[in-house]
């Protein structure tokens, strides 16, 4: 596994490195061009001091007296040489001998120009300047310089500012490896606030205000998960809850007759009787598991088995049919009014609307009124359910469509009791459709809203 604090530690390793070699490059070459620099000039002061003194000598006859003249006026040091020869090679004043790698015919073509060159002789290295002067007297001046030192110090400086840049790449490399982790700190924060949840420590968040700004976004979404990961697992504890108790009274109902009616010998009637009231609970049985698998395809991504065009304001008048007679009974008024087209699986919108139905069926008031209402926006479909029932209390609405959640029984007023998963598969069935449901109780009702996307 590659650490992200070794990895950017090799990144500043590099950068450094780099860093230092370029600027390292940059000082030893300004040293060395300021030495360089130096030097002709003051082999350009005396070279131009000789050419002076020569014109002088030449001007007032006093020729022989060059070399006196010129060890005077020029002074000694121990690095400088100079030569005065004639334009055939024969030197006329020379302090110490030099081998010079000067053209004279280069020199001789450009009369007053200075000429610079650098060169190395017998292990030693020379920098020298030189003319020539054709008036009065045609003459060749060089002076040279003895840069062996120079060299020897700017080795040894070379030297240094490698051991100074390796050391600085060294002590960089720490800082960075340094930077990274307290960089890094919060990333390490936020793992070890993770690896603090457990089944049992569902609460624990990562602490937004440790965070920089780059991973507030970050952590806030990740917080948000372990919201999304707790309340899932809430639900799931309770479903596992709610899902033992449903299947614990009918299986107990089914045990408790079995148990009596082989206490002692019945009749035909009797063991009759008792079938009937087991062939009840089976069935209620049977429902809630396909209930029960319904959501389990749909909460895992279930696909619609057919999609069409879907007259909404005529399957809701197939279902008015089906529920006109328990509406009769009742003395309910079912009315619909608008209309609208949507694609979908028609058997699986049917179900969703018709469990509607029945939930407004069982707490409308005897004499109520239920309502169905179809609108087209640009957007989606809606359609409208709501009745004049009792209103479900506010703390019931986030709850509504858990498994197996019933909220206040005594909303009911009919005698049927359900599974507590109709709007449970109601809002799968809407979500398969990439759909959303709402609802509203209020004092003008309670009205459950679905929408559909609009058929592009």
């Amino acid at each position: 596994m590659t650490s992200l604090t070794g990895r950017l530690t090799l990144l500043f390793i590099l950068v450094f490195t780099v860093m230092f070699t370029v600027l390292g490059l940059i000082i030893q070459h300004n040293v060395e061009q300021e030495f360089e620099k130096q030097d002709f000039k003051q082999l350009d002061d005396k070279l131009h001091t000789a050419a002076g003194l020569v014109t002088n000598l030449q001007a007032s006859g006093k020729w022989t007296l060059v070399d006196k003249i010129m060890d005077t006026a020029l002074g000694a040091h121990d690095n400088i040489m100079i030569r005065i020869e004639t334009t055939a090679g024969d030197t006329i004043f020379s302090d110490r001998p030099f081998s010079s790698p000067f053209d004279n015919n280069s020199l001789l073509d450009k009369p007053g120009h200075t000429e610079h060159l650098s060169w190395r002789s017998d292990d030693q290295e020379y920098r020298g300047a030189a003319l020539a002067m054709y008036e009065p007297k045609s003459v060749i001046i060089s002076v040279a310089m003895d840069t062996s030192r120079q060299s020897s110090f700017l080795d040894h400086f070379s030297t240094r500012l490698l051991e100074v840049m390796l050391w600085a790449t060294l002590c960089s490399g720490f800082l960075a490896w340094w930077v990274s982790r307290q960089g890094l700190a919060p990333l390490r924060s936020m793992g070890s606030s993770a690896k603090q949840i457990t089944a049992s420590h569902l609460d624990v968040r990562v602490p937004l205000e440790r965070m920089p700004f780059e991973l507030h976004n970050l952590t806030l979404e990740l917080n948000r998960m372990f919201d999304r990961l707790q309340d899932s697992f809430n639900r799931l504890n309770n479903f596992s809850s709610d899902l033992a108790h449903e299947l614990r009274s009918p299986i107990s109902n089914l045990t408790t007759q079995m148990q009596v009616s082989l206490s002692q010998q019945r009749s035909a009637e009797e063991y009759r009787d008792v079938l009937a009231s087991n062939l009840e609970e089976l069935d209620k049985l049977s429902r809630m598991i396909a209930d029960m698998l319904f959501l389990a395809k749909a909460e895992n991504g279930m696909e619609l088995p057919s999609s069409e065009e879907i007259r909404l304001e005529q399957e809701v008048e197939k279902l008015f049919e089906f529920y006109e007679a328990l509406a009769e009974d009742r003395e309910i008024t079912l009315a619909t009014s608008g209309s609208g087209t949507i694609s979908g699986d028609r058997i699986m919108v049917d179900r969703a609307i018709s469990n509607l139905l029945s939930n407004a069926m069982r707490h409308t008031y005897k004499d109520g009124r239920i309502d169905v209402d179809i609108s087209t926006h640009q957007d989606n479909v809606r359609i409208s359910i709501s009745n004049d029932g009792d209103l479900i209390p506010q703390a019931d609405i986030p709850y509504l469509f858990d498994r197996f959640y019933r909220g206040d029984r005594s909303r009911s007023h009919s005698g049927n009791e359900s599974t507590g998963l109709g709007l449970s598969i109601t809002q799968a069935i809407i979500k398969a459709h990439n759909g959303s449901i709402e609802v509203t109780s209020d004092d003008e009702g309670t009205c459950f809203i679905l929408i559909f996307p609009s058929i592009q």
